[in-house]
């Protein structure tokens, strides 16, 4: 798969968002807060591939970049907590 400029903004979008969607975690200190990086992630990147429809048209590796992102940001929360 080629990594197309695309997909970066796929996942540096789901990335930030899901990053900042652990705040509410580190105010509250509650387990089901933990869904939200999720949702705020894939919401985010599901809008962005619906807007892309009108110019490059659905491509599901744009998806897989979004959750790539989300991914990664979960990861770096973990080594966050683990600091």
């Amino acid at each position: 798969m080629k990594v197309r400029p695309d997909h970066m903004s796929h996942f540096f979008v789901c990335f930030g968002i899901s990053a900042i969607g652990t705040i509410p975690w580190w105010l509250l200190h509650q387990r089901w807060t933990l869904w939200i990086p999720l949702a705020l992630g894939a919401v985010a990147g599901f809008y962005k591939e619906f807007k892309d429809i009108r110019t490059t048209g659905f491509d599901w590796t744009d998806i897989l970049a979004d959750f790539a992102g989300i991914a990664v940001a979960y990861v770096c929360f973990a080594l966050a907590l683990a600091f």
